[in-house]
């Protein structure tokens, strides 16, 4: 059985819910163990006429976290995420370059996200 539980924390930290939460609950024991994502991103240039299509098979799958229409070399740009585990030239080419219209694909992996958190 799997139980999911959002714990949530006052700002202060003297708050009563605060320090009743921390002797009677460990927050860490009761949230399962992530795995961690990796995002990458792929662009496509798609056969004339077919970048709709692509795009809308994409959102389909559900495979893909953000789907772009770009100007340029590329019709698409499409940011992934994966587990960490994951193979990304193996999961492109068995699950994304299957699709129907593309013609040509280009991976990006990237390193670190700057400006966030």
């Amino acid at each position: 059985m799997n139980w999911r539980v959002k714990v949530m924390f006052c700002p202060s930290a003297t708050c009563y819910c605060q320090q009743v939460l921390e002797r009677y609950i460990e927050p860490k024991a009761m949230l399962p163990e992530t795995t961690a994502m990796v995002p990458f991103f792929v662009q496509f240039k798609c056969k004339l006429g077919q970048s709709y299509a692509v795009a809308n098979a994409l959102a389909e799958a559900e495979i893909a976290s953000e789907i772009y229409s770009t100007a340029g070399d590329y019709d698409l740009l499409v940011k992934f995420y994966v587990d960490n585990d994951t193979d990304i030239g193996h999961f492109v080419n068995e699950r994304v370059q299957v699709i129907p219209g593309i013609q040509d694909t280009h991976t990006i992996i990237t390193f670190k996200a700057f400006g966030t958190g």
